[in-house]
């Protein structure tokens, strides 16, 4: 839909990319132009971050405020004096996250039924991993996020969760259990953010032991995950995994590579750099899904994060 889902997909790439620019940069970038595009892109967020709700049924925004957020947020942890305009635009970009929550806590963009306010549908399970990331990066911030929005969505992340160590797509899909994208071929494009989720507020099913299980679990399924991407069409591929979920999925992966102990982190790195790396395009970029201009700059975003945390 126009205009609303390309606020969406807009404010969300260019919080991504400021992301990754800044990493780059602290990481010792000297890539000419590189300060300043990630300036510009900060700018934009303050300026324009706002993402409009498509209709009833769309609401592609909500990827906007997640990644908006985290990007505002991680601007504010590094700064000595933030600006009050950052300060003013995550407060915003959090209020929208609160506002746009399904009536069950956690964050789904497709709301086909009821078409309410509150989205009447069940959340899914990796975006609202992705939303609680963002509300740990505000909580860092400063900024105190609602207790009962993280709690609400802890929880709906936690009954996603499948004995096995694998996630529903979203909580509405207890009702249909073995549709193949639930199975645990088609959930591993979504293990990760949700296992860094959980195990970055304390849950009592995160924990560094489950995260480096869904790692081995990611490299063993690979080519599950593989297969989808680049496909023209969401959810075709084999167990309907879809192609958007690669360097997503990756990057979340990264994020636990981080804070795991060295002998994992020795194990799981050299297998992360090479679902990456031989992908990059002839051009520099990296992308999974073919979706109007922005599936290079977010593709490259995740990417260049995931890299990064593999040095």
């Amino acid at each position: 839909m126009v205009p609303g889902s390309h606020d969406g997909f807009r404010v969300a790439t260019t919080a991504l990319g400021a992301m990754a620019l800044r990493e780059a940069i602290e990481a010792g970038s000297t890539v000419p132009g590189a300060k300043e595009a990630h300036d510009h892109a900060v700018k934009y967020l303050v300026d324009h971050g706002t993402a409009r709700r498509d209709n009833g049924a769309i609401l592609y925004n909500v990827w906007a405020h997640t990644f908006a957020l985290q990007a505002l947020c991680e601007e504010i942890r590094r700064s000595k004096q933030p600006d009050e305009r950052l300060v003013s635009a995550a407060r915003a970009q959090l209020e929208s996250l609160d506002r746009y929550a399904t009536h069950t806590g956690g964050w789904n963009y497709y709301d086909f039924q009821a078409q309410t306010q509150s989205p009447s549908l069940g959340p899914t399970s990796f975006g609202t991993a992705a939303g609680l990331v963002a509300l740990w990066s505000a909580r860092e911030a400063g900024l105190a996020p609602s207790p009962r929005l993280i709690d609400l969505s802890l929880h709906r992340l936690a009954e996603c969760r499948l004995p096995d160590g694998t996630y529903l797509y979203g909580s509405d899909y207890k009702y249909n259990p073995r549709l193949p994208a639930d199975m645990g071929r088609g959930s591993v494009g979504r293990i990760q953010p949700c296992n860094y989720a959980l195990w970055l507020w304390g849950w009592p099913l995160g924990s560094e032991s489950e995260c480096a299980a869904g790692l081995q679990r990611l490299f063993d399924d690979h080519a599950f995950i593989e297969m989808g991407r680049k496909r023209p069409w969401p959810h075709e591929s084999w167990y309907q995994t879809s192609g958007y979920y690669y360097y997503f999925d990756h990057y979340y992966a990264a994020l636990i590579l981080e804070r795991l102990n060295p002998r994992d982190r020795s194990l799981f790195t050299p297998q992360l750099v090479e679902t990456i790396l031989p992908h990059q395009e002839a051009d520099g970029s990296w992308w999974d899904y073919a979706m109007w201009d922005y599936h290079k700059p977010y593709g490259t975003a995740f990417a260049v994060m995931t890299l990064l945390r593999c040095r």
